[in-house]
């Protein structure tokens, strides 16, 4: 008598599957967020939770929310020479804007809280919007009354 070979049920099978394209997308993640500036932003601010009420939102405000989720910069910041922007509710001249605004305005102020951790600006920004997403009421109020930078 030899050995007989036990395939794997359907049911095993697909648990497999599964897993295999769980861990295959989870490392293609790893791999973006360390070659892209907004994969490592989205990583960061949202730890891949998808926003949620989004059927109820206007349009407009999915559309503010989803600038901050995915960490936009504006078009000035694109090109080459820019060096910093006057920021539109405060005054500020900031060579970063989508960071003033999470980190230093005024007119946000009520979305940071006292954090501690890491000590780069982006990585805070991007737990200041983390945090700040879990009261989606209160990050609407901010959006709606001082919109983020475009």
């Amino acid at each position: 008598m030899g050995l007989s070979i036990v395939l794997p049920s359907i049911q095993q099978g697909k648990t497999m599957a599964r897993r295999a394209a769980a861990n295959s997308t989870e490392q293609q993640h790893r791999e973006m967020e360390a070659s892209s500036r907004q994969a490592a932003w989205y990583a960061k601010a949202t730890a891949y939770r998808p926003l949620l009420p989004a059927r109820q939102l206007s349009r407009a405000d999915e559309v503010k929310l989803h600038r901050l989720r995915l960490g936009y910069r504006t078009l000035e910041e694109l090109r080459d020479d820019f060096e910093s922007r006057q920021y539109d509710h405060c005054g500020h001249l900031a060579r970063h804007p989508l960071r003033h605004y999470l980190l230093s305005c005024p007119a946000t102020a009520q979305l940071r809280q006292q954090i501690g951790g890491p000590e780069d600006d982006e990585d805070r920004a991007a737990l200041v919007l983390r945090r700040a997403l879990e009261d989606l009421p209160r990050l609407l109020v901010v959006v709606r009354s001082a919109p983020p930078p475009r």
